[in-house]
């Protein structure tokens, strides 16, 4: 299984945080995302990942000012 691991976003409130943790779950290509101090740990599921799939990581990693360097390889 593969791992992403990334700096995660600064969160404004609670609702916040809850609303960025269930839209990335939301992806199908996520099995299971944790917060590991700054890190989020995004497990990532077997196979490719589709061209929605994609988007739908660069548009929640723009969403929250993250870097998406780290999706050049999926």
């Amino acid at each position: 299984m593969e791992a992403l691991v990334v700096r995660g976003p600064m969160f404004h409130s609670r609702g916040d945080e809850e609303a960025f943790f269930w839209w990335m779950r939301r992806i199908r290509a996520v099995q299971r995302v944790s917060s590991r101090g700054h890190d989020l740990h995004i497990q990532l599921r077997p196979g490719a990942i589709s061209a929605d799939e994609r988007r739908e990581f660069r548009s929640i990693f723009h969403r929250y000012g993250m870097d998406t360097s780290g999706l050049d390889g999926l």
